[in-house]
């Protein structure tokens, strides 16, 4: 619906004025002056009401599946009927929104493009749009937004840095030269095939999606090789600043936000894509559900990556099983401060004879200090895991050489960022 600006509203109430004024001060000729005042912001909005825009928006993203923090282009394509007017598209990123800008006149012979740069702020399966069209009389007295509805989802991966060489052994070379083919394949190798219904969205091939205007599922087979398992810590009671995420102001959504759960997520990111480049199929395990329709991306950790990117903090579902898992995959584990029987959780995924290390991030839980400094990590290490505690503020390629200790900062590794609460 159309409004009135601010600057409507002022002549509307100038021309209250002069029309109080004229019978106070009995002087009459006011009143032709304030007939124009009230009747401009009035034609204003028919004007406004009777140019109602009638559009088809398109939409193209490059890269279709973004990274958190690198920059996305996007590009829209308006057709059908609008006069000249300013935009604005709402985007994953502060403020909210990108422009404004400003919309040429479209019609039915010449559409019109827009061209714009956000960079996302969170991983996940993001929102880009809708575009609104907002347009205004000459004077800028009326305004009538209209929402163009469409919409495109975009999976964000989370930030991935180039770990250097650690603590974890390179695969045989018996399945070197299988692993090396899985990795120098090419999207365009992929098997795809036109979606049909059933089929699992972590199954659809974005980037061919995106080149063929409709959704493309993958059909190859994974790849044997050496195998690697990723432990996740993913419970909100496991990190000491998780809390409420706010959906709104003054309202608390379910979710649960932690500045050092996200830095876990992007370490467990980088360390899938060291596995996968030294050959190792690898394999994410987490202690709480996670979605069995998530997306999955490019590469030979887009499932991993995918799941990462949708990875939230929740609550464990019953007892977690405590069996020890078949074969001995090198095993690589990130976590805040897991409590006791996650810990043994842990413990359990690894073979007595497969190289393990462990990645605690942030202080220890609150417990008796005069009876073990770090009981966690005491118990990693009484297993033979290799144990750095590191603090978020390092990046992830520091913190993987904490492992193998080669430190590089002053300040001692359970310290947190200024600012960090304990929820």
């Amino acid at each position: 619906m159309p409004r009135l600006t601010a600057r409507g509203i002022a002549f509307l109430v100038a021309a209250v004025g002069l029309i109080v004024l004229a019978y106070v001060l009995e002087r009459p000729e006011l009143l032709p002056i304030a007939a124009i005042a009230a009747a401009a912001p009035l034609i204003a909005l028919v004007a406004v009401a009777s140019s109602r825009p009638r559009v088809r928006v398109g939409r193209q993203l490059e890269p279709v599946v973004a990274t958190e923090g690198e920059p996305v282009q996007v590009s829209i394509t308006v057709s059908g009927r609008a006069r000249a007017a300013e935009w604005v598209e709402r985007v994953p990123m502060a403020p909210g929104y990108a422009g404004p800008g400003r919309l040429r006149e479209v019609t039915a012979t010449r559409s019109s493009s827009i061209g714009y740069r956000y960079w996302p702020a969170r991983r996940g399966l993001q929102t880009v749009g809708p575009l609104l069209i907002e347009d205004r009389d000459p004077f800028a007295l009326a305004l009538r937004v209209t929402d163009t509805r469409a919409v495109v989802a975009q999976l964000v991966l989370p930030e991935v840095t180039p770990l250097p060489a650690g603590p974890v052994p390179d695969p045989s070379t018996e399945a070197g030269p299988r692993t090396a083919r899985s990795r120098e394949r090419a999207d365009d190798d992929v098997v795809t095939r036109e979606y049909r219904d059933g089929d699992a969205l972590r199954r659809v091939h974005w980037r061919v999606t995106a080149r063929q205007g409709e959704l493309m599922v993958r059909q190859d087979e994974p790849q044997a090789g050496p195998h690697a398992r990723l432990i996740v810590e993913s419970q909100a009671l496991g990190y000491l600043d998780a809390r409420p995420a706010r959906a709104g102001v003054g309202r608390a959504s379910r979710t649960v936000s932690s500045e050092t759960f996200e830095w876990v997520v992007r370490m467990a990111a980088s360390a899938a894509v060291h596995l996968a480049e030294r050959g190792y199929t690898v394999e994410l395990a987490t202690p709480t559900p996670r979605a069995d329709d998530t997306p999955v991306a490019d590469g030979p950790v887009g499932d991993v990556l995918g799941e990462l990117a949708l990875l939230g903090l929740g609550t464990r579902a019953g007892d977690l099983g405590e069996r020890s898992v078949p074969g001995a995959p090198p095993v690589v584990a990130i976590a805040g401060a897991p409590d006791e029987q996650t810990v043994r959780w842990m413990l359990a995924q690894r073979s007595p004879r497969a190289p393990a290390v462990l990645l605690l991030a942030g202080p220890p839980a609150p417990h008796d200090v005069a009876v073990d400094p770090d009981p966690v990590r005491t118990a990693f290490e009484r297993a033979g895991w290799t144990v750095a505690r590191v603090s978020i503020r390092r990046t992830p390629d520091d913190a993987w050489l904490a492992l193998v200790g080669e430190r590089t900062e002053v300040a001692p590794d359970w310290m947190l960022p200024m600012g960090s609460g304990r929820g």
